[in-house]
Formats: C-alpha cells, sequence, structure tokens
C-alpha cells in the first residue's frame, strides 16, 4: 500500500512539474511587479487546485457519462498542450505584452492554472489513479493530501521566482520560455501519437 501511495506521489509530482514550471511561471509574469506577480501565483495554484480535486472526484463519472474514452482525452489534451508550446515558441515579447493587456485576459487561469498545471497530463493522470470501480474513498482523500502538498510547493516555488529572474535576466527568461515551449510541443506531439495508438492498436515506439 505504501509503495503504490509513493508511487502515486511521485507520478502527480513528475507530471505537475512545481520545478520545471518555475521558469514558465517567471517567463509569463516577466513584465509584472512583484506583488502583481504574487497575485498570479496564488490565483493559478488556487484555480489548479480546484480542478484537479474536481477532477478527481467526478473525472471518471464525468468522462464516462460524455462517452469521452482515453484515447479521445489523450488527443485532445496534446492538441492544446502544442498549441500552447508554439505559442511560447514564437510569440515576440510586444505580442506577450500585448497578451497580457487584454480585456478579460487573466495569465494565472490561462495559461498557468490550465494547461500548465491543471493541465491534460494532470487531468488525466488523476483520472488513471481513481479507477472506476477500485477507488475507496480512503484512497481518493490521500490522492487529495498529495495533490495539495505538490501544488503547495509550487506555490512556494512561484513566491521565490524573483530572485531567479534576477539571476536569469529577461533574455535568459525568453531563452528558456522558448526552449520549453520547444518541449511541450515534442511532449504534446507523443500524448497525441499515444493516444492515435490505443485508438486504432498501433504499436508506438517510445524513445
Amino acid at each position: 500500500m505504501f509503495q503504490e501511495l509513493l508511487q502515486d506521489a511521485v507520478t502527480l509530482f513528475v507530471i505537475i512539474d512545481p520545478i520545471g514550471n518555475v521558469p514558465i511561471f517567471l517567463a509569463l509574469t516577466r513584465h509584472l511587479d512583484p506583488p502583481a506577480r504574487r497575485r498570479v501565483a496564488g490565483r493559478a495554484i488556487l484555480a489548479a487546485t480546484c480542478v484537479l480535486l474536481g477532477f478527481l472526484l467526478v473525472g471518471q463519472s464525468l468522462l464516462a457519462a460524455m462517452g469521452i474514452g482515453l484515447p479521445a482525452f489523450k488527443i485532445a489534451g496534446g492538441v492544446v498542450v502544442f498549441l500552447f508550446g508554439l505559442q511560447m515558441v514564437f510569440e515576440t515579447e510586444q505580442k506577450n505584452k500585448d497578451a497580457h493587456g487584454e480585456a478579460g485576459h487573466d495569465i494565472a487561469i490561462f495559461p498557468l492554472a490550465f494547461p500548465m498545471l491543471a493541465g491534460p497530463a494532470s487531468m488525466l493522470t488523476v483520472v488513471l489513479l481513481t479507477p472506476p470501480g477500485q477507488a475507496q474513498w480512503g484512497h481518493i482523500a490521500v490522492i487529495a493530501c498529495i495533490l495539495v502538498a505538490i501544488l503547495s510547493l509550487t506555490w512556494l516555488l512561484f513566491l521565490r521566482a524573483e530572485p531567479i529572474q534576477r539571476v536569469l535576466g529577461r533574455a535568459g527568461s525568453n531563452l528558456i520560455s522558448r526552449f520549453l515551449g520547444m518541449l511541450l510541443a515534442a511532449l504534446a506531439a507523443q500524448t497525441v501519437l499515444t493516444g492515435l495508438g490505443e485508438f486504432f492498436g498501433w504499436p508506438i515506439q517510445g524513445p
């Protein structure tokens, strides 16, 4: 039981990736002052927590009620992440400023909370950790505590992002943003291929 929970915790930590999301947070908030950046961090973590806990409770039932299979969910999620990765790679600094200034656009919700923290991969993992007919409320409560702990660590790392930004500088943040965009696009493409392979029964080779 302990080994299973430890494996679940490691899986969620890798998928949410608190450390890897810090440079993305820096890149997306590099035009904000420290108080605004802290507010964005708080809203992003709160929104991601609500989404993942909600999916933990009703994810399987929701997908089943809508007739959505896991392969289709992987394909759709991969497309969303791929488009966001391309945006990170190709957007210019001026476009980034314009996007932050758009009315009704809150980077705490998109893209930080979704799809970066509570993205398709995270939601899919939560669903897979609570298979229908097997998950018990005690197990769900433990998974919920693990989720909250990982997201709390992410929030603390976001709050410490300002010293990291001073070390990286604007050029470093831009470089990291584009590099991570490429990684996200590649990860999204692999997710789509996996979903297609599961649907059509194709053998998908890993790296």
